[in-house]
């Protein structure tokens, strides 16, 4: 349920009025946009940004670059 929703300005006097069945068409359209973007095959996992995963190559260099700078020793 929604109520008429009353907007003033600064000094007191009125700005807009929203009535009822506004409130009501912007909730279930937002509600439906936010519904379709759910996804059921998410990871759970976030996507991690591209400068930490180069910070943490240079720190944790992979298996096979140390295999690779081994054999070329």
């Amino acid at each position: 349920m929604f109520y008429q929703v009353r907007v003033y300005k600064a000094d007191g006097t009125l700005k807009e009025t929203v009535s009822t069945s506004e409130l009501s068409d912007n909730h279930w359209k937002t509600f439906e946009k936010m519904e379709s973007e759910i996804s059921l095959n998410s990871t759970g996992m976030k996507p991690v940004p591209a400068w930490v995963k180069q910070k943490l190559d240079l720190q944790f260099p992979s298996n096979l670059e140390l295999d690779y700078q081994s054999s070329q020793s």
